[in-house]
């Protein structure tokens, strides 16, 4: 099946930032220009420049154009991710130490846990994930699952991914508490059954048809999850608020100015 539209622009206009055709504070040709020079919708366009906005390679202003902010997907590593970018972040920058790989045919259990149908067959690569330029503690026990009639299980080990292979999905994240497992736990250095954060990654294909899960289990000390809520308005009407973040809590505090 052939990629859409909005796929193929934006594999395009990728591929001629990264070229040198536009550099970091250029701007794009314009959505009426690409709609002009393509024969393509606005809709489209917009879809496609979303793509390439979603990976941190430009930024959309009403008024001022479309501007490149990087020549590559930003950086940085994410547990938790907020958009494509940082999930290939997550991927490029973290490993899986001598990965194990099988085909694994879902039973009651597993197919509850990556939400899928029980009977159906996967390849499976596990193993504990690190980052590949540091030497401490791994963050967490990975466990990547690809439906066993794709075609893509050397990727999967390899962990070599790009933007363009994201751009074609449709991906969910759930959080979830749980214990950490035993062989897990023995490969991370911390004790069987204590607590855990589980981030499950499903991605989906342009027909909507599940294709991959990743399952990443950080032990809880390893992992946080901090954010700072800003209250514009006093609640008192006596005037504005600076939010101080109490990363402990993950939460935020008003204090007067």
């Amino acid at each position: 099946m052939p990629d859409p539209q909005h796929v193929l622009l934006a594999q395009e206009l990728i591929a001629r930032i990264r070229a040198g055709e536009f550099g970091v504070g250029d701007r794009l040709p314009t959505e009426l220009e690409l709609c002009a020079s393509r024969s393509l919708s606005r809709g489209t366009v917009r879809q496609a420049l979303g793509h390439l906005e979603d990976a941190g390679i430009i930024t959309r202003r009403r008024g001022a154009g479309t501007t490149v902010t990087a020549p590559s997907p930003a950086d940085g590593y994410h547990a938790f991710v907020a958009g494509r970018a940082e999930l290939l972040a997550f991927v490029q920058r973290t490993r899986i130490r001598r990965p194990v790989s099988n085909v694994l045919v879902a039973d009651r259990g597993l197919a509850d846990r990556l939400g899928v149908a029980v009977g159906s067959e996967w390849f499976c690569v596990s193993g504990v994930r690190e980052l590949r330029e540091s030497s401490g503690p791994p963050p967490c026990w990975s466990e990547l699952y690809l439906r066993a009639d794709l075609p893509h299980r050397q990727m999967l080990m390899s962990g070599r991914f790009d933007i363009v292979n994201l751009i074609r999905q449709r991906i969910t994240q759930e959080v979830s508490a749980a214990e950490v497992p035993a062989a897990a736990a023995t490969a991370l250095g911390v004790e069987k059954g204590s607590a855990a954060l589980v981030v499950t990654h499903r991605h989906f294909d342009m027909d909507d048809l599940l294709e991959a899960v990743g399952v990443h289990v950080h032990p809880a000390e390893r992992y946080r999850v901090v954010t700072s809520v800003s209250l514009p308005v006093s609640l008192s009407g006596t005037g504005p608020r600076r939010a101080v973040s109490c990363p402990d809590q993950g939460i935020s505090e008003p204090t007067r100015q």
